[in-house]
């Protein structure tokens, strides 16, 4: 025989004050700090990540469709009919340091804004949204990591990093190793301060960047065979993520995936 209606709803009376506590928390929330798209700068009630449903939606149609013709090795646009046999015409033949490349976009609106946004500390908080994007569109590439792979930001220099008061990469890497289950580690660190390489060409990056960073001897030995998903918000040349990828294998690791927000064209 089942309990009377009134002992039931008296039993239920905390879980239904929980609801209407949590329902007036978000009711306060989108009055005194209401959540803004980060791409179309819309707010409203019921908004609760960077991304309104209209955006969201685009973003991750557009994700597919680059999936669907990017280069696996060096994430660049290619046509339907591309022979990706050892690359795209792009990189075929050409030593890039690294086996593989994920890219959630180019870089282009609203990625281009997206990166420049987080390359700000205030802007930090968006890192793991932005990782959950990239582990939601790319998931079919990323499971076939090992459940041993190490997840390793692309490193700044200290001074770079003092005057920037943090490194977006790192956040990045944080908040994919935490979707996918994976550990963190920073067995890399960048011992050559170089320029910025906006507008320099390939050769040039290339020539900078050589010798800019070194493994941590501690650490190279836990880097034997293992495979590392290095992870950086933008892929221009490849010069860099590179040359870190080159300081990882040079300690052993048998295998490089980067993983990029945006993919410069």
């Amino acid at each position: 025989m089942g309990a009377p209606p009134g002992l039931l709803a008296f039993h239920d009376w905390p879980r239904r004050l929980s609801k209407a506590w949590r329902a007036g928390g978000d009711a306060l929330g989108d009055l005194v700090f209401p959540w803004r798209c980060a791409v179309c700068e819309a707010a409203g009630p019921g908004l609760r990540e960077p991304f309104c449903a209209p955006c969201r939606g685009v973003l991750r149609a557009r994700a597919a469709e680059i999936q669907r013709n990017s280069c696996p090795r060096c994430a660049m646009p290619v046509g339907p009919f591309a022979d990706l046999d050892k690359g795209c015409s792009e990189c075929r033949g050409r030593p890039l340091g690294f086996d593989a490349a994920i890219a959630l976009g180019y870089h282009e609106d609203p990625w281009r804004r997206l990166c420049l946004k987080l390359k700000k500390e205030r802007e930090a908080w968006l890192a793991p949204w932005m990782t959950g994007l990239l582990a939601e569109a790319r998931a079919t590439e990323l499971a076939l990591l090992p459940a041993d792979a190490w997840v390793v930001p692309v490193p700044l220099h200290w001074l770079r990093r003092l005057h920037r008061g943090y490194n977006q990469s790192d956040a990045l890497a944080q908040g994919l190793a935490r979707r996918l289950g994976l550990e963190t580690h920073r067995p890399i660190r960048r011992i050559k301060y170089t320029e910025h390489l906006v507008g320099m060409n390939l050769t040039k990056r290339a020539e900078i960047v050589r010798g800019a960073f070194q493994v941590d001897a501690r650490r190279g030995p836990d880097l034997k065979g293992r495979t590392v998903l290095l992870v950086d918000d933008v892929l221009t040349t490849g010069a860099t993520t590179g040359a870190a990828a080159r300081a990882l294998k040079r300690a052993g690791a048998a295998r490089v995936v980067v993983a990029v927000l945006s993919r410069a064209l």
